[in-house]
């Protein structure tokens, strides 16, 4: 998938729509503070979109990760510190491209995470 069709103002909305997730319960947050903290999730969202590219995978997918993280794991307490996101980002990166061998003792957790996913995309349906 070629670097032209990758919606970087999408990922940018998403971006500040999980800065404004975090910094929620902070009282007196300035529209710079929200911008500052957006900034740097999508810096670290686009250090994926190489890699992404490199796999023929659509890099948009980042856009999308970051929509789960705001419904799932944005919450205050996760800060304005992004190595949190810097680290769900890249293993929800590595869940949809997977860029190494598993044992089958490291496999073995994807069945549950399949079952999670099954789950959710059901309940999401509702």
């Amino acid at each position: 998938m070629p670097h032209e069709l990758f919606d970087k103002g999408v990922l940018n909305s998403a971006c500040h729509q999980l800065a404004e997730q975090i910094l929620r319960t902070s009282k007196g947050v300035s529209l710079d503070i929200v911008e500052t903290l957006a900034e740097k999730f999508q810096k670290e969202a686009l250090y994926h979109v190489d890699f992404i590219i490199g796999q023929e995978h659509d890099p948009n997918l980042l856009t999308k990760a970051i929509y789960y993280l705001i419904e799932a794991h944005a919450i205050p307490p996760m800060g304005t510190d992004v190595v949190w996101f810097q680290h769900m980002l890249t293993c929800l990166v590595e869940l949809a491209i997977p860029n190494s061998g598993l044992t089958p003792n490291g496999a073995e957790f994807l069945k549950d995470v399949r079952i999670g996913v099954t789950i959710s995309i059901k309940s999401a349906a509702e």
